[in-house]
């Protein structure tokens, strides 16, 4: 399919005015802030929201602290409001941070609150900031963040770039591709010159979670190691609803690559996530299915993943976790976000997704659309060229 002169004018004003941008924004930092001379004695780094966001930045996270190796680092993160889950679950024993600072929304909904949390930061007399930007951040949400690193007396800034603009979403989709995550903040080290050797993902599993989960699939299937059969997780749920796949396509297919291939299912997710593993479990034979929703803590499941043979997912940041574990994964995207940014980073993941729809990518009902227009042959397809590759591997 050949894209029309308009969407070429439309793809233009997005590189034209993305690059317009990220001039004024490096002005703005040449102007305000000292280019680093020595190594930086205190670090802080900002990298906010939830699952998938904290882990594709923790090969971001491990590099800086391999190149700053005596320097002191802290993260600074929100999930969002009270009770979502975020880097403290994920990170709170991490080798590569010194300390890590949460806040919620609730912390910074007054002025007063504002000028406390601005005040505390600025004991602290940061020599580097590092801002690990979200991909939907736009000119104004940087500059934001760059009077903050001012107000605290940060010396030095690193990673003030945006990556698009956010207009002619539907072009933007239909006709680019970009890097993942994980590639995409990677790249923002290099410009600034920290040497990259390699990606690494390293979440701090306790040997007391690994027990558990281990207790967990062997309660289910004492021999499971011993009897050769795949198992493959499920993951129905996810933040936003119009991202779901229908929980009844999951539990045909989970019925149908039972019947066929003998594989044992573990359905994970949160608690929301229970009624729809309950339907997925319904349909499929009990000595073979194990509902994990609600039961794991988020590095349980990381850990329980370790162990399947791949995933099939919405998504949501339980297909980082997959790719972070190095489980391929099979999943549905939709038109929310732009096309590739947040693939699983890694090889023989399957993504599932249809471009060029006739409906605004923008709304709620056609990233719905989006995602049921995946159909069950499609997901079939797909897991069985995985299973396939894995029964090929040398055993």
């Amino acid at each position: 399919m050949k894209s029309s002169f308009s969407v070429k004018i439309q793809l233009s004003t997005v590189k034209f005015l993305t690059e317009w941008l990220n001039f004024w924004s490096a002005v703005f930092q040449k102007v305000l802030f000292r280019k680093l001379k020595t190594s930086p004695r205190n670090i802080l780094i900002y990298r906010a929201g939830g699952i998938g966001d904290i882990v594709c930045a923790v090969p971001t996270f491990i590099a800086i602290r391999r190149f700053y190796p005596e320097s002191k680092i802290t993260l600074l993160t929100s999930p969002g409001k009270i009770g979502a889950i975020g880097a403290k679950e994920l990170l709170n024993d991490a080798w590569f941070f010194d300390e890590i600072k949460v806040y919620y929304v609730e912390d910074i909904d007054s002025w007063d609150k504002k000028v406390n949390f601005f005040n505390n930061f600025r004991k602290k007399r940061y020599d580097l900031f590092i801002q690990l930007i979200g991909d939907t951040a736009s000119f104004w949400w940087l500059l934001r963040n760059m009077v903050f690193a001012l107000i605290i007396g940060a010396k030095s800034v690193l990673g003030f770039k945006i990556g698009t603009v956010y207009m002619f979403k539907k072009a933007q989709f239909d006709w680019l591709s970009d890097k993942t995550e994980v590639e995409r903040l990677i790249d923002f080290l290099k410009e600034g010159g920290i040497a990259i050797r390699e990606i690494e993902f390293d979440l701090p599993v306790s040997v007391e979670k690994k027990k558990r989960v281990e207790r967990f699939l062997e309660n289910k299937w004492s021999k499971i190691m011993d009897d050769g059969k795949l198992i493959i997780a499920i993951n129905p749920g996810g933040k936003f609803k119009t991202n779901h796949w229908p929980v009844e396509r999951f539990a045909k297919l989970a019925k149908y690559l039972q019947n066929k291939y003998e594989v044992k299912i573990v359905v994970v997710g949160g608690k929301n996530d229970v009624p729809a593993a309950e339907i997925i479990k319904a349909g499929l034979d009990k000595k073979n299915v194990l509902s994990a929703a609600g039961e794991l803590d988020i590095l349980e499941t990381f850990e329980l993943l370790k162990h399947c043979s791949f995933l099939i997912s919405n998504n949501t940041g339980t297909i980082h976790l997959a790719a972070a574990a190095g489980t391929p994964v099979v999943v549905f995207y939709g038109v929310r976000d732009a096309f590739g940014r947040w693939f699983p980073y890694g090889k023989n993941h399957k993504i599932l997704c249809h471009r060029f729809l006739n409906c605004d990518y923008k709304e709620e009902g056609c990233i719905k659309k989006s995602i049921e227009a995946i159909t069950i042959e499609e997901t079939i397809g797909a897991s069985e060229q995985l299973i396939k590759q894995i029964y090929e591997l040398p055993r």
